[in-house]
């Protein structure tokens, strides 16, 4: 064989693994070291060491030994072409972090384009004893990447995991919103591609050819390298049998063996922590029944598997941390409607998501495909639009706005997008908030304009202008002069601009590193550390020229006591026309909150109340009614600040608070808003016979706050539900209308109320 370097074939192999690695830099996200770009190599790489190293191989016919050689030197080559092609991309965009992402390219494709290679003089082998070997030889080394991709495709079928480890390929972590990615369980991967290699060298030590250039077993003398070779071998089986141990991969089954719990519901199996309260799995199993029975109707059909009813099979979760290690999705829920399946972590009840999560999963029923969801092509182009529009559409959502008027203020703002983009693969180019907002609008306006039919027929693949007689462009503008006709507040505006106007994730700089560093930041400071927590936040200042990265540089400064420094810099947020609206805002309000701890009331509620002005948050405005109460009534002062500030580090303390609120409400029995305090918290930690006590008794006294109050009766509300309580859960119903709350709330307390089975 010629010098590696010199062979034409390397370096056809390495001008196109340049050539393609240079394209793909071109894509946001893409261009320098990272995540994307070690995916998109191990994509590529690998195949085309596989396909040179099997040319080279067959054409010159080496020893077994030196054509394994050739082929791992083949991978090394290209995948440091690769390498150094996303070195320029970075250097023209500039580095996130050098020293991790340069890690995924070399847990990647750094040992899959070797192992390519290696694959490629195997397929080579193969290849010769075709009579057209080289188009064998192609064949063969193509076989190898595209088998173990679809080994990873069968395991996404027929498990409920979406992310992959792939011998070739490194990591996939299977969903686009996840933002941080860690490459820990890479590294453990690779030992296993170690011991491969390692195991096929000494096998190939031990081959040779004859004169007729068939491969015959030899001996070296040397039993050590039979016995390391056999160990190796071992080893590379063991990680892969294994590799549910080691976080490689996972089934049903041993996923739920690690949850290690079930609870049957009528339409409904909830797989959960052994650990799970027996109640609290009872009541997410019934309310998870609920939103089936809520989301047929919403479709005016009845969702059938075979022509029985269809079953959910809801996996929950102890947190964000065990359903990515187990799944793959950590603070992204899911859905896999082919498998009648829903993935989320535990939450307060309601659980927010579940109703969306089955939505997709009851429209799948009327879906084609083998993935049972909506698209082109029988779902294999997928829809992202109308995905999670009906799922938007058809699910409760809490919200201050129903998405049409959220759709409303972002056609005032020019940040509406047009829907042919939106339903259709351009849903991902935009900012995901958005994306899920408008999709659902739409959506919902569909169902009320031509009915659940239409919807349903849309989402099972006919089109949807066939289904209605009207053209996209009719139907864009029918929806906008429907928008037109609402009506809202210059707060909503303001909001809307604060919760649309960003980029979708392609559109971020070094949005893994962002916010990575955001999260170990937010780790320090709890723990104290604000030195290291400063230095995490400098590094999201580098890459991240937000003034939202400034207002968390002050708050650490106020926590590590620095006031005057955490001050000026609030104070120059917030005087900076430049700065969004929402983010100087949030800038005032910590300012009010420093001023209500330096015990300056006059100025903290002067500050909450201009805050309160622009915003349409009842949650917000609620908290800062309540910070605003705490300025004017010395008793109340200490609990609330404890609760909603915090005196140590301005880190809120739940138990002091607790405390101070039991003083508070002892002392002060006629007064509703203590008791309202604790039986929020009693709510939020599942304690439902305590809150029953702690809000029946605030609604019984004074509430001179109209939002707490209203907040009280939606609460107790929850807590009926909860506790299967019909007539408490009606009254509060009622209560809670007589407050006035905003549409879009009153529209989820009444599905709640529905999905309690509380009507007569």
């Amino acid at each position: 064989m010629p010098p590696l370097l010199r062979s034409r074939q390397v370096r056809i192999g390495a001008s196109v693994t340049a050539v393609a690695m240079a394209l793909v830099g071109f894509i946001p996200l893409f261009g320098g070291p990272g995540y994307e770009s070690a995916l998109a190599a191990g994509l590529l790489v690998p195949s085309i060491a596989a396909i040179v190293a099997a040319l080279e191989v067959a054409r010159h016919r080496p020893s077994p030994l030196d054509a394994l050689g050739r082929g791992v030197a083949i991978g090394l080559v290209f995948a440091v072409t690769m390498y150094l092609t996303t070195l320029v991309h970075g250097l023209r965009i500039g580095f996130c972090d050098p020293l991790a992402d340069s890690l995924f390219i070399l847990l990647g494709p750094g040992f899959g384009a070797p192992l390519g290679g290696a694959w490629g003089s195997v397929a080579a082998e193969i290849a010769a004893r075709f009579r057209r070997q080289r188009l064998a030889a192609i064949l063969f080394a193509l076989a190898g990447p595209i088998a173990s991709i679809a080994v990873s495709l069968a395991r996404f079928l027929t498990s409920p995991i979406i992310f992959a480890y792939d011998p070739f390929v490194g990591f996939f972590s299977g969903t686009l919103y996840d933002t941080i990615v860690s490459y820990d369980g890479l590294a453990t991967y690779r030992l296993g591609t170690t011991a491969t290699l390692l195991a096929l060298s000494i096998v190939a030590l031990h081959l040779d050819r004859d004169e007729r250039q068939r491969l015959v077993c030899r001996s070296t003398g040397r039993p050590g390298l039979l016995w390391l070779g056999g160990a190796a071998a071992l080893a590379s089986v063991t990680m892969t049998v294994r590799g549910d141990a080691l976080g490689h991969w996972q089934t049903a089954a041993s996923i739920a063996s690690e949850l290690g719990a079930s609870t049957m519901g009528e339409r409904c199996e909830v797989i959960h922590p052994r650990g799970m309260r027996a109640d609290d799995a009872k009541r997410f199993a019934r309310d998870c029944d609920a939103h089936v029975r809520a989301a047929e109707r919403w479709l005016g059909a009845s969702a059938e598997d075979d022509g029985t009813p269809l079953r959910i099979r809801a996996y929950l979760f102890s947190s964000a941390e065990q359903k990515g290690a187990l799944m793959g999705a950590a603070r992204t829920y899911i859905a896999k409607p082919w498998r009648h399946e829903i993935y989320l972590q535990e939450s307060s009840y309601p659980h927010p998501a579940l109703g969306h999560e089955i939505m997709h999963v009851m429209a799948g029923a009327f879906a084609r495909g083998p993935f049972r969801i909506a698209g082109a092509w029988g779902g294999l182009l997928p829809d992202p639009g109308l995905i999670e529009g009906i799922a938007v559409a058809g699910s409760p959502r809490e919200g201050d706005l129903s998405p049409s008027e959220w759709a409303k203020a972002m056609k005032e703002l020019g940040l509406l997008p047009r829907l042919k983009r939106l339903f259709a693969l351009g849903f991902l180019a935009v900012n995901s908030s958005t994306a899920y907002t408008v999709s659902g609008a739409f959506v919902e306006y569909v169902h009320q304009q031509y009915g659940a039919e239409v919807v349903r027929s849309w989402y099972g693949g006919r089109s949807l202008p066939e289904s209605t007689g009207a053209s996209w462009e009719e139907m864009e503008r029918a929806w906008h002069a429907q928008l037109d006709a609402l009506v809202l507040s210059e707060a909503a505006r303001v909001q809307a601009q604060a919760r649309f106007d960003k980029p979708a994730i392609f559109g971020r700089r070094c949005p893994r590193v962002v916010d990575a560093c955001r999260r170990q930041a937010e780790r320090l400071k709890a723990r104290g550390d604000f030195i290291g927590a400063k230095e995490q936040l400098h590094k999201v200042m580098m890459l991240d020229e937000s003034p939202a990265a400034r207002i968390d540089m002050a708050k650490l400064e106020l926590s590590a006591g620095k006031t005057a420094d955490g001050l000026a810099l609030l104070e120059q947020v917030s005087a900076t026309d430049a700065v969004p609206r929402h983010l100087r805002d949030r800038a005032l309000e910590e300012i009010g909150d420093v001023a209500l701890l330096l015990e300056d009331g006059e100025r903290a509620a002067t500050l909450f109340r201009d805050v309160a002005s622009r915003l349409v948050d009842e949650d917000r405005l609620r908290t800062l009614d309540v910070k605003v109460h705490a300025t004017t009534d010395a008793r109340a002062r200490a609990a609330i600040v404890e609760l909603l500030v915090g005196t140590r580090s301005m880190a809120p303390d739940p138990v002091r608070a607790a405390e101070l609120l039991g003083a508070w409400a002892a002392t002060q029995p006629d007064e509703g808003l203590p008791d309202y305090l604790l039986g929020r918290r009693s709510v939020g930690d599942g304690r439902f016979d305590d809150a029953v006590q702690q809000l029946d008794h605030a609604l019984a006294v004074e509430l001179s706050l109209s939002r707490v109050r209203a907040e009280a009766a939606r609460l107790r509300l929850v807590v009926g539900c909860a506790l299967g309580d019909r007539a408490a859960a009606r009254r509060a119903m009622a209560l809670y209308e007589q407050s006035a709350p905003p549409p879009a709330r009153l529209d989820a307390a009444r599905r709640l109320l529905e999905r309690c089975s509380l009507e007569d």
